[in-house]
């Protein structure tokens, strides 16, 4: 069985975030690329509650997470993976390991996303792992000139 870890994001961890940031940018909502300097202004200021993911050691990509509802018990999250670790069926129990470590050590029930509709790959992953699309929002996001969606999903924990 596979082993996963969630380590909170350090300042030290910034290269290796903004590589995998920039290079799959444009199946982010915002597309744009940064520069080291700039993500440091970024973490000093916004103290985000990212996670590193390691598997088996190995640094493999990050988790976000947003906005919480409480009252609600839920979370907004995303993921991101290095290149060297996408096609290797590690996203889905990455992210199954992520969804119990947040029941149990955050007491959360459930998770809301957001996925552009031109990224088919995350949108398949998302529904294997039990997402339901709960809105959508037309043109969020222009892709090469083409205006996409952005789909909102939930999942229960």
């Amino acid at each position: 069985m596979a082993s996963f870890e969630f380590v909170p994001l350090a300042e030290d961890d910034l290269p290796f975030l903004l590589a995998i940031r920039n290079e799959c940018r444009h199946f982010l909502h915002d597309e744009g690329s940064f520069t080291l300097d700039e993500c440091r202004e970024w973490f000093a200021t916004r103290k985000p509650a990212f996670y590193v993911i390691v598997h088996d050691g190995e640094r493999i990509g990050y988790f976000r997470t947003g906005a919480l509802d409480a009252a609600a018990r839920s979370l907004e999250i995303g993921a991101d993976l290095h290149r060297d670790y996408r096609g290797r069926g590690l996203a889905k129990p990455a992210y199954t390991a992520f969804f119990n470590w947040l029941r149990t050590s955050r007491n959360l029930s459930e998770v809301r996303l957001e996925v552009l509709s031109h990224n088919v790959v995350a949108l398949g992953l998302y529904r294997s792992l039990g997402f339901d699309e709960i809105g959508r929002r037309p043109g969020a996001a222009m892709r090469d000139g083409v205006a996409v969606d952005s789909i909102v999903m939930r999942r229960s924990l």
